[in-house]
């Protein structure tokens, strides 16, 4: 019994002599040539379920494959491809304007409402032109959308779109025509002829402040230093002429106080 004993220890004692031969091998693998060194790289390991970092979520980035494209915020709605540009509601006031070409003649004239310190066009926009040489043909449009020259018969009309904001602007000369009247405002022996007028010569009442109205007795050619002496029609002719110089001082306007004949 006491060999079986001795075997029995012997082989336990070699067991043990293989572990602890494992173990070492174990050790020198991890790098560990003492217990301390295990016992410090013990302490070093983290925990299982630990992580050496916290883990941040980073948001997916879509990176397009045509250079053209640009970042649009995920709130602004998809374009709609059906969709077409809106385009401003047209004006036909301005468009009517814009129609309008220097050298024109047009049907309108001053109705006198306005008094003599501004112009009550006859019209509310530009009527259709007409033939200059025609006797409808009240005024002549001589430039568009620039400054107006000024003097005896020229005016502009204008008008500023509230649809687009621009203004568009028509100079203007006066035609006259024999036989035909405008107003007159008389002071006195002095009547101030409203020279873009024009009145139906057996219109009454006149507007304020015009308190005439004077019929054309003639358009002429101004001769130098040209007056209502220029007006007579013959040398004894007594009547009463009121002229003015229009045109640059190119013509001569001549008109009498209209007496219904």
């Amino acid at each position: 019994m006491a060999g079986a004993s001795d075997d029995h220890s012997t082989a336990k004692l070699w067991t043990l002599v293989g572990g602890i031969a494992s173990v070492l091998s174990i050790l020198a693998w991890l790098g560990v040539s003492n217990a301390a060194e295990l016992k410090n790289l013990l302490a070093d390991s983290p925990p299982p379920s630990s992580s050496s970092a916290p883990y941040v979520s980073s948001p997916a980035v879509h990176i397009s494959d045509d250079p053209e494209t640009t970042e649009e915020s995920a709130d602004d709605p998809d374009p709609d491809p059906d969709s077409e540009p809106s385009t401003p509601t047209p004006d036909p006031t301005e468009e009517s304007f814009e129609a309008v070409s220097a050298g024109d003649c047009l049907a309108v004239y001053d109705t006198g409402r306005g008094g003599t310190t501004s112009i009550a066009w006859s019209a509310a926009v530009p009527p259709d032109p007409v033939s200059c040489a025609d006797e409808q043909a009240q005024v002549q449009v001589t430039a568009t959308d620039t400054a107006c020259p000024t003097g005896q018969g020229k005016s502009y009309w204008s008008y500023r779109s509230a649809t687009t904001g621009d203004t568009t602007k028509l100079c203007l000369t006066r035609i006259y025509h024999a036989a035909y009247c405008l107003l007159g405002q008389q002071s006195g022996n002095l009547i101030s002829l409203g020279l873009m007028t024009a009145v139906d010569c057996r219109r009454e009442p006149v507007p304020a402040p015009y308190n005439q109205i004077m019929r054309i007795t003639g358009v002429y050619r101004a001769p130098a230093g040209a007056n209502a002496n220029n007006c007579l029609q013959t040398a004894g002719d007594r009547t009463r002429y009121w002229a003015a110089v229009v045109d640059d001082g190119a013509t001569l306007l001549c008109t009498t106080i209209y007496e219904g004949n």
